[in-house]
């Protein structure tokens, strides 16, 4: 019988100590391991780093010497241009100058006349009367407006005389005023104004919040938000934001009157000159809770901060509401033609919209759109269909052509032949063809089957 030999509790502390040595090697294999690797990828991404910085210092000095060709060329041309505008100028101001001196306005009555008559002159208060007394020609004077303004010697400078003026004036505020000036500023998007002009702007703006600061104040506190007529706040921001003047006004101010008319698209354009870049999100995200997705697109566009929101999401909850008020005038309309022309109408409308918002945002990697442009082309082909058919059937849903309904389409009820036999009063009658009634050879015509006349009968006397 085999008997155990008992161990040393030395050899079970040597053995204890042989596997933690192990373990503590394994282990230490396994850290350099991956401490190897490790400065291996940043080994990598510091060479591919050194290489793209390479690479920007190269296109960094090709375009800094790119810019210093340009730089040198426009300084070589600083003295023709300077001698071009001394001329053009010295012109203007002979041009304006006889006509002060003449004293006389133009017999004309043509729009461009008035309106480069008076701007010429820089006559900022007799330019908004006119606008205002001649709103009817309004479309005449939006299209004469720009360059009529261009030919004043400083067209900055006439529209915030005509602002100063109307500020200062006790004429009482009207909604087409505020379009006038509206109209006078946006002439002036993307161009240089001067220091002076700018600070002259400001103090009009500041005349412009007391006059008209407790009205603005309402729409802030909610009275009046979203009623038409009110249109001193988004002037104002638009003053604020073409010339500058935001550091004159508190950024809360500016923000709380933005949330209002945020939602303005021209508004949008000077986010960031406002400084409330930050207060989009809720404009946007109010306009989407209204079923304004497509506005909401063009706001965030104009602001610049299409990467702050899905535009794709946006565009299927358009389409999606859409569908549905389509289906609702079908339901409502139990698919009668008018309905179902209504239908079509609508989601046609729908989707020239998003085409057009799609295109004009360039969003065409976010939003496929060739789906909807061949639906759009379906919807218009059958319109067409239907035009022509409608042209081709005068007589109405009743009518039934020769060759019987077309296939395919729906042709209103049935309408069948008049029986060829006599009727009650003894003549016959043969459809569209007339009838007869009489004997030997005299005959006249009478009514057809639907009642209208088409001449003399050619069928023997019955």
């Amino acid at each position: 019988m085999a008997t155990e030999v008992p161990i040393p509790e030395s050899i079970e502390t040597l053995i204890a100590n042989l596997e933690t040595h192990r373990n503590l090697i394994t282990n230490l294999s396994t850290i350099t391991k991956t401490l190897t690797e490790h400065f291996n990828s940043v080994e990598k991404t510091l060479s591919a780093r050194a290489k793209s910085l390479d690479l920007s210092l190269e296109t960094l000095e090709t375009e800094t010497q790119q810019t210093l060709q340009s730089l040198d060329e426009r300084e070589t041309s600083i003295p023709t241009s300077e001698a071009a505008a001394t001329v053009d100028i010295q012109s203007r101001r002979d041009a304006v100058v006889a006509e002060i001196e003449s004293q006389t306005a133009p017999t004309c009555t043509d729009i461009r006349t008035d309106l480069s008559w008076i701007c010429r002159r820089m006559d900022a208060s007799t330019l908004w009367r006119y606008c205002s007394e001649n709103k009817r020609e309004m479309t005449a004077i939006r299209q004469e407006i720009t360059g009529a303004v261009e030919e004043a010697v400083d067209p900055a400078r006439l529209v915030v005389d005509s602002l100063e003026d109307f500020v200062s004036s006790e004429v009482e505020r009207e909604t087409d005023q505020c379009w006038i000036f509206t109209m006078f500023l946006r002439l002036l998007y993307e161009k240089e104004v001067a220091v002076g002009v700018r600070e002259r702007a400001a103090e009009v703006a500041l005349k412009w919040r007391t006059r008209f600061g407790e009205r603005m104040e309402r729409e802030i506190e909610g009275d009046g938000e979203g009623e038409p007529g009110r249109p001193e706040g988004q002037l104002f921001l638009t003053i604020v934001g073409v010339f500058q003047a935001q550091e004159r006004f508190e950024k809360e101010y500016l923000e709380k009157i933005f949330l209002i008319h945020g939602k303005k698209r021209e508004i949008a354009k000077f986010v960031h000159v406002l400084d409330v870049a930050d207060k989009v999100g809720e404009v946007v995200a109010k306009m989407a809770n209204a079923g304004k997705e497509i506005e909401a697109i063009y706001v965030a566009h104009e602001a610049g901060m299409l990467g702050q929101i899905s535009p794709a999401d946006l565009l299927k909850s358009y389409l999606q509401k859409a569908k549905e008020k389509a289906n609702a005038f079908l339901k409502a309309g139990k698919g009668s033609p008018a309905s179902v022309e209504s239908a079509n109408n609508l989601e046609n409308n729908c989707f020239k919209a998003v085409i057009k918002c799609v295109e004009t945002c360039k969003l065409e990697s976010k939003f496929n759109i060739m789906n909807i442009k061949r639906k759009v082309a379906i919807n218009e082909r059958e319109r067409e269909e239907r035009k022509k058919f409608a042209a081709l059937n005068p007589y109405g849903k009743g009518f039934v052509q020769p060759n019987g309904p077309p296939k395919g389409k729906r042709a209103g009820p049935a309408v069948y032949p008049p029986p060829s036999y006599p009727n009650g009063s003894g003549a016959w009658r043969f459809g569209d063809y007339g009838s007869y009634r009489g004997s030997g050879s005299s005959y006249g015509p009478q009514s057809s089957y639907y009642g209208y006349d088409y001449g003399r009968g050619s069928y023997p006397p019955y």
